[in-house]
């Protein structure tokens, strides 16, 4: 009986299946695996829209899933084939900035863009640490040990001196405080000082060892320039002129490292670009030799007067990492030298291209040229600008701070990562649930022309705009923010009338350096560095860029700076300033 089953059943199955055209049955099995796919695809795109029509009327809503043909696996397309093309999509509804979710490779990424959203998460104290982030980073992009590694997404004790409560972390594994209080103690406490010091001396002597005249020098690219002397003078400022020493190609090495960084990310193995993993490589043993040199040379009489720089490790930022890390567990000289290898490139990787794009806008506007030198000569006064605190010039000149905050609106996309381990968060119309990551970027909040003043189009948020976070009392249509969004200011009444830099009212759009208690805290240096630079080149030098517009590739976006694509030559003169 059983026999003459099977037998009826393969009949039909032949007689129904494979007595068809295979490109029929191909056809047919190819349309049935579709139509649950549509399906899935409609009511996703169907819950995405119902999600947003319900933002405005209904408050604590997990973001919307973006909707995508093959979930999961649909977003890697779209980021390969266009990365900021899918973050715009992703961070906008209707046409406005709003905060959606999606699934890649199994992990859910919550995308908060709207401004409210993005003053909320700086706000909250259970979204203050960006551990997740640096986690990855020395893991994926630097190859920290996995086993180190640990210790990072381990920790949830917050980077604040008292840990969660929640938390059982011991004190001396508590990495998000350990590193992050020597950083902010280098970077933004009594390290500033005398950090920017070392670096506008540096910077002065570098370029007048390039011995230039009243004669034209032509000038192969601006941002190797840049790279050259910017990049030199930051590391030099911040690890100290002996790694460099003991490495003659130690800055063009980083800076080549900061071409392939982008690759590291996608987590691919080291049999697949075994080149950027020996050259990585290379780059962490140079941190372990200099340890080792360091060890055995260094002495705390070589400190200087400040209290802060040395020959040998450079400041006291790094003298107190090598102390701090090296109790942490699992971290032996090579982890510290992959996390090392990180800060360096931090120090260069987007300070030395906006120095470049602050003065390369100042010197293609002959008028705003102009202007910045009347500024620095009415301040300077009789005294050159070596002879100026650096730390007060940077300070004193609106239009270079308008100048500089301009130009990282323009150029800096990058992202920002938070988690909160013990709790849910509420950040008004949405919520983020307990251990999920949340991601912003700085970029579509950079160019979102319904928040940022445009002085009725004549200064698109595509385009650069010397005086846009200027504020000028005589000018009501003045200022970074459009008039109709404008708050009641809580800067102090201005005196003199005259025009003053301001960022008031635009936490949650102008983010370069994210935001909260996890903010940059290289911030306060990179402005000092960019201002500092440009004041110096525009009071000194005559420069003439032949390039117009600059082009960038699609390899680095969300990183900072996107990567340039072509040089942009140059002829520079010492210029004689004229006294008035």
């Amino acid at each position: 009986m059983t026999k003459i089953f099977f037998e009826e059943t393969w009949t039909t199955v032949r007689d129904n299946v494979f007595s068809y055209d295979p490109y029929q049955v191909t056809s047919a099995i190819g349309s049935c695996l579709l139509v649950p796919v549509l399906v899935n695809y409609l009511f996703l795109v169907f819950r995405y829209h119902r999600g947003h029509k319900l933002e405005d009327h209904t408050k604590g809503q997990t973001p919307p899933e973006y909707p995508f043909f093959i979930p999961s696996i649909g977003p890697l397309g779209s980021i390969w084939l266009d990365h900021a093309g899918f973050l715009r999509r992703l961070s906008t509804y209707a046409g406005r900035l709003t905060s959606n979710r999606v699934n890649i490779l199994g992990t859910t990424y919550y995308n908060f863009q709207d401004r409210e959203t993005i003053e909320k998460i700086f706000k909250a104290p259970t979204l203050s640490s960006s551990i997740e982030m640096y986690g990855w980073v020395n893991s994926t992009l630097l190859g920290a040990p996995s086993k180190a590694m640990t210790v990072y997404y381990d920790d949830n004790s917050g980077p604040f001196p008292q840990p969660h409560p929640q938390s059982n972390v011991p004190s001396h594994n508590r990495i998000d405080y350990v590193t992050h209080h020597a950083i902010f103690r280098g970077l933004t406490g009594p390290g500033l000082q005398p950090m920017t010091l070392r670096y506008t001396r540096d910077l002065s002597k570098r370029m007048e060892s390039l011995n230039l005249t009243r004669e034209w020098t032509e000038m192969p690219d601006f941002a190797n320039f840049f790279r050259e002397m910017v990049g030199t003078g930051t590391l030099t400022a911040v690890i100290g002129p002996t790694i460099l020493r003991l490495n003659p190609t130690f800055v063009q090495d980083m800076f080549k490292f900061d071409k392939m960084f982008p690759s590291f990310a996608p987590g691919f193995p080291s049999f697949l670009m075994p080149r950027s993993y020996s050259f990585r490589d290379r780059l962490t043993n140079c941190f372990k030799e200099w340890y080792k040199y360091a060890r055995e040379h260094f002495e705390e009489s070589m400190v200087d007067e400040d209290g802060d720089g040395d020959p040998i490790w450079g400041s006291s930022m790094m003298r107190q990492r090598q102390k701090t890390l090296s109790k942490v567990d699992h971290h032996d000289d090579e982890t510290i030298a992959r996390v090392d290898l990180g800060l360096a490139w931090a120090t260069i990787g987007n300070v030395v291209l906006t120095s470049m794009f602050s003065s390369f806008h100042v010197f293609k506007d002959q008028e705003l040229l102009d202007r910045v030198r009347q500024d620095i000569q009415e301040y300077l006064g009789d005294q050159s600008i070596h002879e100026a605190d650096p730390i007060t010039l940077v300070k004193a000149i609106p239009l270079l701070s308008s100048v500089y905050a301009e130009t990282l609106r323009l150029y800096i996309k990058v992202y920002s990562l938070y988690r909160s381990p013990h709790e849910d968060v509420p950040l008004g119309k949405w919520i983020l649930p307990k251990g999920a990551l949340a991601v912003l970027n700085s970029g579509p909040s950079h160019m979102d022309a319904d928040f940022w003043n445009t002085k009725d189009g004549e200064h698109p948020v595509e385009c650069f705009w010397s005086k846009r976070f200027l504020i000028d009392p005589s000018d009501a249509r003045s200022g970074p923010v459009r008039p109709e969004l404008r708050k009641p200011t809580n800067e102090k009444a201005v005196v003199d009338k005259k025009p003053y830099y301001s960022t008031e009212g635009c936490d949650g759009a102008w983010i370069p350096y994210g935001g909260g208690h996890s903010m940059c805290p290289g911030r306060f240096f990179a402005r000092n560095v960019i201002i500092f630079t440009t004041a110096l080149l525009a009071t000194d030098y005559d420069i003439v860029i032949h390039s117009e517009k600059p082009k960038f590739t699609k390899k680095r976006y969300g990183m900072g700076v996107e990567d340039l694509k072509d040089p942009i030559p140059f002829r520079i003169r010492k210029r004689t300033a004229e006294k008035k």
